[in-house]
């Protein structure tokens, strides 16, 4: 095919513009009469919330109002998880704390100026009268009986499932040897290059609003926004410009972005948000999250017989978008690119006192990466089938993916593996012989 793009270069269409600086983050967009917001945030990451002054702030000069969650609690829907799992706990999660904080970084109030400045300013002069509570960070903590987060739960286990394949329980009363390991995925902060931004602008007379987000969901986020604040969809437009990083993090939709939307409607006039760096890493989701067991059963000959993995799930304090999903698609991941018989994945989904955990490089697939991998790492040590830096393996070959199963044991894939590594080793070989030769071309 003459137009077939495969081997050519390709230039990218928004290169240009972002190249000679003449892109636009939310951050670069001004529009006339733009009032800035800025957010009080939880210093705790558990405590009751006796009152709350706002007489200070909204004295100050160039301070247009200040909103606390008892202002919206009635008039902004919660926060939206779209995960539906069986018998799953979702909190009714408001986009400012009325009652009660449970996260540090939790926003109580937004208070709204006539620039940046002022509004940060006045942050400090909101008068937040706190009752410190007991805290639980640990997910298994908080699975065994640690401090309740949400009392009407009962309990901080959000959920439980078990998922998975074959007969795992026939496969380790089969197996010669097993094999049991704790494996922990650190909880992370994704910090994008450029944080979390919301511009909003509501024109009256038309009843329209048109809302500028760093998002990687804007469709998603019209829909979800619009039901949040009570306005037809058709009604809302969302914008996109240039996003400078999401990884995930911005594959959600936030209480900044509905509350926003409705304060440019209570005004009149656009209101903004940029996220600082300490916002981000405290208010914007964190990725991984996941403490649990690894069990291998296997054959003498190294033959994978059955693979079990019982995790604790950090949630954090609420639902994002898909919180309670990610570590579910862990368990669609689990058998990697090798062939078991038999797997199984156990998940409690816990909450904790941190901000939520949701989609992140991968979305729960590299965890399960992880596991798999180092199972069969555990596998090889165990039989010494190899020197440690070596790597031995159960690959899927071609066969493999034909109707019928096939197993291949990691005695077999040591072949394997060293035929592998002489190919790739002669094929570089001859990639640098042409690469040679076109050169000496070009010289000649």
């Amino acid at each position: 095919m003459p137009d077939n793009y495969v081997g050519k270069r390709v230039k990218r269409t928004e290169d240009p513009r972002l190249i000679r600086g003449l892109a636009h983050y939310v951050d670069d967009i001004a529009l006339p009469g733009t009032l800035h917001v800025a957010f009080v945030r939880s210093m705790y990451a558990h405590a009751k919330i006796n009152s709350i002054d706002t007489s200070a702030a909204l004295a100050a000069p160039g301070v247009v109002a200040v909103y606390t969650g008892h202002d919206v609690a009635e008039k902004i829907g919660p926060v939206p998880c779209a995960s539906a799992l069986p018998e799953l706990k979702v909190p009714d999660h408001r986009v400012l704390a009325r009652d009660k904080v449970y996260f540090v970084g939790h926003p109580i109030a937004a208070v709204v100026a006539k620039d940046r400045y002022t509004a940060r300013d006045a942050v400090d002069l909101v008068m937040v009268d706190y009752e410190d509570l007991p805290v639980v960070t640990d997910v298994e903590q908080a699975t065994a009986g640690g401090p309740v987060i949400h009392e009407a739960f009962g309990s901080n286990i959000a959920y439980k499932l078990t998922s998975g394949e074959g007969d795992i329980d026939a496969a380790f009363a089969a197996a010669d040897r097993t094999i049991k390991q704790r494996i922990l995925h650190r909880r992370l902060a994704p910090i994008a290059m450029e944080p979390r931004g919301v511009l909003a602008r509501y024109f009256p007379g038309e009843e329209e609003l048109t809302l500028w987000s760093s998002t990687q969901i804007p469709h998603l986020m019209r829909t979800q926004v619009a039901l949040m604040i009570g306005m037809p969809e058709n009604k809302l437009r969302v914008i996109t410009p240039e996003v400078g990083g999401g990884f995930g993090s911005k594959l959600n939709v936030y209480a900044e972005e509905a509350l926003l939307s409705w304060i440019s409607i209570q005004l009149g006039k656009p209101v903004k948000w940029i996220e600082t760096r300490r916002e981000n890493m405290a208010a914007t989701i964190h990725g991984r999250g996941q403490v649990g067991d690894i069990e291998v059963a296997f054959k003498n000959d190294g033959t994978l017989l059955g693979l079990r993995y019982s995790v604790f799930a950090d949630l954090g304090a609420y639902h994002q978008l898909l919180t309670p999903a990610i570590p579910t698609l862990t368990g669609l991941m689990l058998s990697g690119a090798y062939k078991i018989s038999a797997i199984q994945m156990n998940i409690v989904g816990c909450f904790t006192n941190k901000m939520a955990t949701d989609a992140y490089r991968g979305a729960g697939r590299p965890e399960a990466t992880y596991v798999v991998e180092r199972a069969l790492d555990l596998v090889a040590d165990d039989l010494a089938l190899m020197p440690r830096n070596c790597v031995a393996r159960t690959s899927l070959v071609l066969t493999s993916f034909h109707s019928t199963p096939r197993l291949v044991s990691i005695t077999t894939v040591a072949t394997m593996k060293q035929h592998s590594t002489r190919h790739r080793r002669s094929q570089a070989m001859r990639i640098c012989a042409r690469s040679r030769g076109r050169r000496a071309r070009k010289d000649v």
